[in-house]
């Protein structure tokens, strides 16, 4: 006689709490915030018996990625991110708001926060996208239809292509959603590169707080890399701040004529690498060189391979091939360099005092204002790279570098004539350790810097007169 059908659930009494609305109406807004039918939930927490009952919609039935982008307002689009993502204390950098018939029926809402570390404590493994199928949940933080380095993005997927009675287990084995996958990190990629062709100053601070995850994005997903490298942003030796940033094409732009590699140089930070030796040669003759200072990037350059034909070149690699520079000025400093005989001399004890701490020591050709160097001979582990596995605390061999000494240098000159007027001049042993060690310091590898403290005080008293 009555419309519907009632389906009476029996409960065992440990799990009554599921007979209270509370109860319900939170697994009605987790699950079915959003169909299309009303879900009402009788209050029989309040006593009512009967007719008495006070029922009451649990369920919104707005599901906001369904409906035509031009349908919703913004404040609408605010307050849904606010609560999806919890945060409430700004809005979104940027919102993409998807529907397709072909190749598939995607329905998806998907936003990049304002700030990286918009949720505190929040753990590496706290993320992925909410996957429903005809707006019912199926998987509340579904990590596998978008990569990892996409963790940051915030959103919900809607299919009507995979069936209601789904499996975890189904849903990762499904090639859908590998489509689906393709599907949003190309519209992904392209909002982005939209954002910072037409809001350079937003894409600024986009990539101040998440582009370390568009790194590892080239550095992981080769299938995918040529999407990201156009958003990769980089300074250089040319760069006032760490915050002037440009693109691998604005560097291709500005290359001078006949260069044919990509130069760049790994360090701890900015300024250390502004200040780095290797750098010596390249200002010299105003050649613009990378400068990089984070452990992924070592692996990105791995995975990018060439950009238009020109590959990328570690200036501290000791068989580097240099860019011709100015002939004129370049005679004129083989000029004013330290004799032959004298370098060879000053080499020999350098050799003597360092021992087995170095690999050689050879004169330099890249140097101009910078008393030395260190470079990696050929086929040894680059300076990041020993960096990064110091920090994971692996077990490593330290490479042996090559000490390369400027002949033209006035503090090398003053070394040798020390040496030549009084072989046995106290200072010139603790002089050549904190030369080689301030190199380690200026390259990140020192493994304790603390070490040279008495050595400098000691050279510091010999600068006073003081006897020790």
């Amino acid at each position: 006689m009555n419309r519907g059908t009632s389906i009476l659930i029996k409960l065992k009494e440990e799990h009554k709490e599921f007979a209270q609305s509370y109860r319900l109406n939170s697994i009605i807004r987790e699950h079915s915030n959003f169909l299309d039918y009303p879900i009402y939930v009788a209050e029989t927490d309040t006593g009512g018996e009967g007719d008495e009952l006070e029922w009451k919609q649990a369920n919104e039935r707005l599901a906001l990625w369904r409906k035509s982008s031009k349908d919703v307002t913004e404040e609408q689009y605010k307050s849904f991110y606010q609560n999806l993502s919890f945060d409430y204390s700004g809005e979104p950098m940027m919102r993409l708001h998807l529907q397709t018939d072909v190749p598939l029926q995607l329905y998806s809402l998907l936003f990049v926060p304002s700030k990286r570390d918009w949720r505190l404590f929040r753990s590496d493994e706290d993320y992925g996208l909410k996957l429903y199928v005809r707006k019912v949940l199926i998987i509340d933080k579904f990590k596998d239809i978008l990569p990892p380095y996409l963790r940051f993005v915030q959103g919900v997927v809607d299919s009507e292509d995979l069936p209601l009675n789904v499996s975890r287990q189904m849903v990762q084995d499904s090639p859908l959603v590998k489509k689906i996958s393709e599907v949003l990190i190309g519209r992904i990629s392209n909002e982005l590169k939209r954002m910072a062709k037409n809001e350079p100053e937003k894409y600024k601070t986009f990539w101040k707080e998440f582009g370390i995850f568009i790194k590892e994005g080239v550095a992981s997903d080769f299938r995918n890399k040529d999407k990201w490298v156009e958003l990769l942003r980089f300074c250089s030796s040319h760069s006032p701040t760490p915050d002037d940033t440009f693109s691998i094409q604005d560097y291709l732009g500005r290359m001078k004529e006949g260069q044919e590699a990509i130069y760049y140089v790994m360090g701890d930070n900015f300024n250390s690498l502004k200040h780095s030796p290797h750098l010596d040669y390249f200002r010299k003759h105003n050649i613009e060189v990378l400068l990089f200072t984070e452990p992924v990037d070592s692996y990105m350059l791995l995975n990018i391979g060439e950009v238009e034909g020109k590959s990328f070149k570690n200036i501290d690699d000791a068989d580097l091939e240099l860019p011709k520079g100015d002939e004129a000025s370049e005679e004129k400093a083989e000029d004013s360099k330290l004799a032959d005989d004298a370098f060879i001399s000053l080499k020999s004890r350098v050799k003597q005092v360092l021992g087995d701490k170095i690999a050689d020591v050879r004169e330099s050709k890249v140097l101009s204002d910078s008393a030395c160097r260190l470079v990696n001979p050929s086929g040894g582990m680059d300076a990041t790279m020993q960096r990064l596995q110091r920090m994971m605390g692996e077990q490593f061999q330290e490479n042996k570098r090559i000490l390369e000494l400027n002949s033209k240098s006035p503090f090398i000159k003053e070394l040798s004539n020390r040496l030549e007027t009084s072989v046995n001049d106290p200072l010139i042993n603790p002089l050549i350790e904190q030369l080689f060690e301030s190199a380690l310091v200026a390259e990140g590898i020192h493994p304790n810097p603390s070490e040279m403290l008495p050595r400098i005080q000691k050279l510091m008293e010999a600068a006073l007169g003081m006897k020790s």
